[in-house]
């Protein structure tokens, strides 16, 4: 496999898009030469950080490391919920609850602020309490 010098690629490919810039600056590229110049770019740069910078760390499977001297992979998603022991949860049975819910409409006549009278005063909002009892 032949080995490539990442700062001589990086630097052709800088020279490249000076160059596309200095020619579209002076109006010698077409709009769809543009676009299809702008997109290779970004393939290009796209390939040179994929393949110019992956380094692959060695862990147990691509190398003799044992699985105990190894990092744990944080990549990964976790399971959800709590690793407890003990009966686990019945989400059924929770559903199998009745709520009651009363409503208390209680009517403001002062400000609790400034004692102001507000009898006269509409309504503008509401707020709910929630009583667990």
């Amino acid at each position: 496999m032949a080995s490539l010098d990442k700062t001589s690629v990086r630097e052709e490919v800088s020279r490249l898009k000076a160059d596309f810039d200095r020619l579209n600056t002076e109006g010698e590229i077409s709009t769809e030469i543009q676009a299809v110049m702008n997109g290779l770019f970004m393939v290009v740069e796209l390939i040179l950080a994929i393949f110019l910078e992956r380094s692959t760390k060695k862990n147990n499977k691509n190398s003799s490391i044992p699985t105990s001297q190894t990092e744990k992979d944080e990549s990964a998603l976790g399971h959800p919920g709590s690793n407890g022991k003990g009966k686990s949860e019945n989400k059924d049975q929770a559903r199998n609850t009745r709520v009651k819910e009363t409503v208390t409409v209680s009517q403001v006549l002062t400000c609790n602020v400034c004692a102001e009278d507000l009898s006269n005063v509409a309504c503008i909002d509401h707020e709910r309490r929630v009583s667990l009892r």
